[in-house]
C-alpha cells in the first residue's frame, strides 16, 4: 500500500472528495480553499519533498514552488485519471526532481553512482547497509551500460530520454536495458 493510500484510510473516508472540492474551487480563484487544501496537504507533500531532496530550507522552497504550480494548474486535476492526493503528490515529486536535476546532484563532476551507494552502505545501519551491499552485489552483476542506466533512473532521477540521449543509443535501448536490468535485480534479491 502506498502513501497515498494509508493518507487517505488514515483520515478518513471524506478526504479524497473534500480534496477534490478544494482543488476545483481553486481552480476558480479561490484563495480560502487554496489555503484550505494547503493546510491539509502541506506536511505530507513536505515529507515527499524532504526525503527527494533531504535539506529542511531547499523542501520548504521546493513545498511553495509545488503549491504555486498546484495554484496555476488545478482546472488540469481530473478525478476520472486517480485520486487528488496522488495528483498533488505527482506534482509535489516532480517539482522536488526538477529541483535536484537543477542543483546538479548528478555524477558529473560528482561522485559515481557505485560510489553513492558504498557511502549510503557505509551511514546506514547494519541492516541497510547488508541490503545495499546486496544491491551493489546484484548491480555488479549487470553489464556496464544497463547498469549505469539503471542507477542514474533511480539514483538520480534522469529520463529514460535523457539517459538515451548521454549514451547516445535510441530510446527503445535504454528501456530495454532498464527493464530487464530491474528483472534480473528483483531476481537476484529475492531469497
Amino acid at each position: 500500500m502506498n502513501i497515498v493510500n494509508r493518507l487517505e484510510e488514515r483520515s478518513g473516508s471524506d478526504l479524497p472528495l473534500q480534496l477534490q472540492q478544494l482543488i476545483r474551487r481553486t481552480s476558480r480563484g479561490d484563495a480560502a480553499a487554496f489555503a484550505m487544501l494547503y493546510a491539509q496537504t502541506a506536511p505530507k507533500l513536505f515529507g515527499i519533498a524532504l526525503r527527494i531532496i533531504g535539506r529542511r530550507e531547499e523542501a520548504e522552497e521546493i513545498l511553495q514552488e509545488a503549491f504555486f504550480a498546484l495554484w496555476e494548474r488545478s482546472a488540469d486535476y481530473d478525478a476520472a485519471k486517480g485520486s487528488a492526493m496522488a495528483w498533488l503528490t505527482t506534482i509535489m515529486r516532480r517539482c522536488a526532481i526538477d529541483h535536484v536535476r537543477r542543483r546538479a546532484v548528478r555524477p558529473e563532476g560528482r561522485s559515481a553512482p557505485d560510489e553513492v551507494l558504498l557511502g549510503l552502505a557505509a551511514s546506514g545501519s547494519a541492516d541497510q547497509g547488508a541490503e545495499l551491499g546486496a544491491l551493489r552485489r546484484c548491480l555488479g552483476e549487470l553489464d556496464e551500460q544497463p547498469r549505469r542506466a539503471v542507477l542514474l533512473a533511480y539514483l538520480y532521477g534522469f529520463t529514460r530520454e535523457e539517459i538515451a540521449a548521454d549514451f547516445a543509443v535510441p530510446l527503445g535501448t535504454v528501456k530495454t536495458w532498464i527493464r530487464r536490468s530491474v528483472e534480473r535485480l528483483r531476481r537476484c534479491l529475492d531469497p
